[in-house]
């Protein structure tokens, strides 16, 4: 109330101010202020202010706290928005981090299986290359074995032919009966 009437007070003062310089100027010669029309209009200009201040001074002060109390919940508002952003931000920070480990993770899986695979696949060979060896050296000791028996079988061929033909030159009838007395001794002996 006392800001209401200091502020009348002063506008009085600016609408008295014309008629302050006025009375300068009749003291130059020129006619006197008109003392009661400042008077009267001073007061209409007070009337006027005071009845503004009496009935907008509540929607006023309504509407400055309405506006501070609007003002205050927007700040609010983007404040909360703020903290749910950084937790937002904070999420996917962490979010990224296990990302980064996961991928981390399976490259070093792929990398373990490929080594595994690897390793199996080493084996395999190994083994593969193992069982032809075995194959190899059986087959080779068959061919071994079969080139022995055909050998020896001509061999055996040969030398009965070689025998027979040396005997056939070489035999008498006295070795014939000899031979074949022998042989019937050693018959004789078995039985």
């Amino acid at each position: 109330m006392r800001r209401a009437l200091s502020l009348a007070l002063l506008l009085a003062l600016f609408a008295a101010a014309p008629a302050l310089a006025s009375e300068a100027a009749a003291e130059h010669g020129e006619a006197g202020p008109d003392w009661a029309y400042f008077l009267y209009h001073s007061l209409g200009l007070a009337a006027l202010i005071g009845v503004l201040v009496y009935y907008t001074r509540e929607p006023l002060k309504n509407f400055l706290l309405d506006r501070s109390d609007g003002i205050r919940r927007q700040i609010e508002g983007a404040e909360a928005a703020l903290a749910a952003a950084r937790g937002e931000v904070a999420e996917l920070h962490a979010r990224l981090a296990r990302a980064s480990d996961e991928s981390e993770a399976f490259v070093q899986a792929a990398a373990d299986q490929a080594e595994a695979e690897r390793v199996l696949a080493m084996e395999r060979a190994g083994q593969a290359a193992e069982r032809i060896r075995q194959e190899s050296r059986r087959a080779a000791d068959q061919e071994i074995a079969r080139a022995r028996r055909e050998l020896q079988e001509e061999a055996a061929q040969l030398a009965t032919t070689i025998a027979a033909e040396i005997l056939r030159q070489g035999m008498t009838p006295d070795d014939d009966r000899r031979l074949l007395g022998e042989f019937v001794e050693q018959i004789g002996r078995r039985s």
